[in-house]
């Protein structure tokens, strides 16, 4: 018999996210078609080159500094892939329970978790995944700057999502400035992988009567930890409608998990205890604070839950990337980028 996906309640007890409503754990086996790269997946090369693939085509490149001091973004010019089908009206229907409670959020859980598994173009790999409704944070409280991996262990939870209304400048181009970033740019902004529809669209206008009465079907977002950022994976129209009404989309998140168990170590349990007093001497924002406590949480948990992007090995190494990147810019000379970005970038 051939192993398929098993789908259980998720037991985290804290994430470090606000989770209006209950989870579910995705686990993945590696045979068949999840042992191959996914639809949407990342791959790498050298020197913090990441390159974000869907439906065969090159969607985002993206190198960041050594230092994480800096970044520069790249979209390509290939249309995001549909990976789920259209919600239709009768399945949206269907959910009957009350708007934002949690049988509602049940309901989409699985309805949603399903639909991943049963996808022809799979954004699933072997594993484990977490799939959990998320809540938007002011910008404002998101962190400056990324951890450094000498303040975290391998795998840290995912950043609480912000900024949804960026999604509507949809720059096919931009660099970001680590720790002087604008407030969109922090880490847990929301990236939207197509441009919107335009607000006279049908399916546009569909939804905002939905979003007006409060059945909006919840938008579902990747976290992609390597950039810090989520991914609007389906439901750019949904996200759109509810931004023009003027309401809170329901969000439901979606990452792979690191799940291990690990022994005491003193020397990590000391490095973590240095770093949070090295913060805290900075000054004591509440910010800081709780990005304090999410780092100890992590360090001195025996076993601890994360988060980990898998990506690939990008065939042809760092010439296949010089070679897609100057193709890219023949096609297009994109603003925001000097001569010296786009040779960097290379």
């Amino acid at each position: 018999m051939t192993p398929g996906v098993s789908i259980v309640a998720d037991d985290t007890r804290s994430w470090g996210l606000e989770t209006p409503g209950p989870g579910l754990l995705l686990r993945v086996p590696s045979t068949g078609r999840w042992a191959r790269r996914p639809s949407v997946h990342l791959d790498a090369a050298p020197d913090y080159r990441i390159r974000l693939r869907g439906g065969g085509q090159t969607l985002l490149w993206t190198r960041i500094d050594s230092y994480w001091d800096h970044a520069i973004f790249v979209r390509g010019t290939a249309t995001a892939p549909q990976l789920l089908p259209p919600l239709s009206a009768p399945e949206v229907r269907s959910v009957r329970a009350l708007p934002g409670s949690e049988a509602w959020w049940v309901a989409w859980n699985w309805r949603v978790a399903r639909a991943l598994v049963e996808a022809p173009m799979p954004a699933l790999h072997a594993g484990h995944w977490c799939l959990r409704p998320v809540r938007a944070i002011a910008a404002e409280k998101a962190e400056r700057h990324p951890v450094s991996p000498m303040e975290w262990s391998f795998g840290q939870p995912p950043m609480p999502p912000h900024s949804l209304a960026a999604v509507t400048r949809f720059l096919f181009a931009w660099k970001e400035a680590r720790w002087e970033s604008l407030p969109e740019q922090r880490p847990g902004a929301v990236l939207g992988l197509r441009a919107l529809s335009a607000p006279e669209d049908g399916r546009v206008k569909s939804w905002r009567k939905r979003a007006r009465d409060g059945t909006l079907p919840p938008v579902l977002l990747l976290f992609v930890d390597i950039l810090a950022k989520w991914v609007v994976l389906d439901g750019h129209d949904r996200m759109h409608a509810a931004l023009l009404e003027g309401v809170p989309p329901p969000l439901m998140g979606l990452w792979p998990v690191v799940d291990r168990s690990r022994t005491r170590n003193a020397a990590r349990e000391e490095g973590a205890l240095f770093g949070a007093e090295f913060q805290l001497r900075a000054g004591a924002t509440p910010e800081t604070v709780d990005r304090v406590n999410r780092m100890l949480l992590l360090n001195f948990t025996s076993e601890p839950r994360g988060t980990v992007s898998r990506a690939w090995p990008l065939p042809g190494g760092r010439e296949a990337w010089r070679e897609e990147v100057s193709t890219r810019r023949r096609k297009g000379q994109l603003p925001l980028l000097d001569d010296s970005d786009w040779g960097w970038l290379a």
